[in-house]
């Protein structure tokens, strides 16, 4: 089974995928994630969190290149969201997602990568 929460942020749509992500879970995965883009008003990139997920199978791989391709039809980015050394991020490798799509080892990097530089940071002294 597939768990799917989406959740947006200031123009980012944060999808976390927990369960499995194989080939009897694909289909349903890709159509929520399809509506979500649909629905919601122009985030200006999907992040894909993997961080909850237990098994990411080749089929399931190949769904998430499908997602991130529509995302990019729609002049979204898109990112994945993994945790480094689980078994989910070797198959993120092994398939070449991780040459298609940036990968971050958590949800503030990914964010924080996709801000203009000058809102990055805020310097403020106190008086």
């Amino acid at each position: 089974m597939c768990d799917i929460a989406p959740e947006r942020t200031s123009g980012v749509l944060v999808v976390e995928v927990g369960g499995e992500l194989d080939i009897a879970t694909v289909v349903r995965w890709t159509t929520v994630l399809e509506a979500a883009i649909c629905e919601l008003p122009g985030p200006h990139l999907l992040a894909v969190d993997l961080g909850e997920l237990g098994f990411l199978s080749a089929r399931g791989a190949t769904g998430l290149l499908e997602a991130f391709d529509l995302c990019r039809d729609r002049g979204i980015d898109g990112c994945l969201i993994v945790p480094p050394g689980t078994a989910v991020s070797r198959v993120v490798r092994l398939s070449g997602l991780d040459r298609r799509v940036p990968v971050y080892p958590d949800r503030l990097a990914a964010i924080a990568a996709s801000q203009p530089v000058e809102m990055r940071w805020l310097q403020a002294q106190a008086r």
